[in-house]
């Protein structure tokens, strides 16, 4: 996708491909990507709007998954909230090429994250939890020591634990949302 694909389609040089697989590199080892578009082409060497250009067409491709902030208005429009690779085996793939640390954390969320979104749900970024999921429920996603601390409070609010079998009350397994897809 990223030497055929994308090139051929948004009509970009093959000298720029590298930019484009540094973008990838920087996605991927990054827990979870927080975007700073400024930051970020400054770094890679191209115009803020290329840098916009090639996030939208490696969302479009496949290959990455913006989360936008659960506002609206202004800090909607603006940029997502967070940035994942598109799904775990892209996530571990590209990581572990490049032989970065061990991102648990980031391959919970990129499992929940895809799984609701090829269920079809609406998921952004709240002020308060990790997910927002169809407007009105929250998740916190974590390992099995996750707690509700997060969460205190909030109506519709579920823990998603990972290593754990069974939940009970708001915990839910993070392996049942494989169920979605």
């Amino acid at each position: 996708m990223l030497y055929e694909d994308i090139p051929a389609a948004i009509g970009i040089k093959p000298s720029n491909v590298p930019v484009l697989k540094r973008m990838i590199w920087l996605l991927a080892t990054s827990q979870p990507f927080t975007p700073n578009i400024e930051r970020m082409s400054r770094n890679l060497g191209i115009s803020k709007e290329y840098t916009y250009i090639y996030l939208d067409s490696m969302e479009r491709a496949g290959l990455i998954c913006g989360i936008l902030p659960s506002e609206t208005g202004y800090r909607l429009v603006r940029k997502p909230s967070k940035i994942y690779m598109e799904n775990t085996n892209l996530l571990r793939g590209v990581a572990g090429e490049l032989g970065g640390k061990d991102q648990a954390g980031t391959a919970r969320e990129t499992f929940f994250t895809h799984q609701l979104k090829s269920a079809g749900m609406t998921v952004s970024i709240p002020s308060q939890g990790d997910f927002l999921v169809e407007g009105m429920y929250l998740f916190e996603v974590g390992g099995r020591s996750k707690g509700k601390n997060q969460i205190k409070g909030a109506d519709s609010a579920f823990v998603v634990q990972d290593d754990t079998e069974v939940g009970f009350g708001n915990v839910i397994p993070l392996w049942l949302f494989g169920f979605l897809y």
